[in-house]
């Protein structure tokens, strides 16, 4: 796949985790084979914190993040290009079976359907989805690290048997 996939995606994984965000923590949480497994009822403050517009280090790519109505979050990517603007991301992050789920729909990939992650990690700053069985990525993670800065990346399995880490920065757009 393209890197320009990947940062999209990552875009709209972290869009969508900021949006869910609701200065709260999660309920309770888990501990199953070394990881950490978030069970919650209410938003994290981590999905607030990412509300806004953030633009990518490229400095042309963009992810806005806003809160719906009914609690879920949601996020666009978007490319802008000279005067011309490419939506290329979509994503829904909301609470599903005691889980926050992140919903991905990349434009011209996965025959344009949705990819669906759960919240497998989750704190104040920062959560991890993941879905082991999506081809790539099996993991978007978001880290807020200042009210202006979010570090995201992706992983995911490569060609040699090991993973991939693909980093996007972010910093938070006026």
């Amino acid at each position: 796949m393209n890197p320009s996939f990947y940062r999209i995606s990552l875009m709209c994984l972290l869009s969508l985790s900021l949006y869910n965000c609701n200065n709260q923590t999660a309920d309770s949480s888990e501990t199953r084979s070394g990881s950490t497994v978030t069970e919650t009822t209410s938003s994290p403050a981590v999905f607030e914190k990412l509300l806004g517009t953030w633009q990518l280090e490229d400095g042309k790519t963009y992810e806005r993040w806003k809160r719906n109505d009914d609690g879920s979050y949601r996020s666009n990517v978007y490319v802008l290009k000279d005067a011309d603007t490419s939506w290329n991301e979509q994503a829904h992050i909301y609470p599903e079976n005691g889980r926050w789920v992140f919903e991905n729909r990349i434009n011209g990939q996965n025959d344009d359907k949705s990819v669906k992650f759960t919240s497998s990690k989750l704190t104040d700053n920062s959560v991890q989805f993941s879905n082991p069985a999506h081809d790539f990525p099996t993991d978007v993670n978001y880290t807020i690290s200042n009210q202006n800065s979010v570090n995201a990346f992706i992983v995911g399995p490569n060609s040699k048997g090991g993973k991939d880490t693909i980093p996007f920065k972010y910093k938070r757009f006026l």
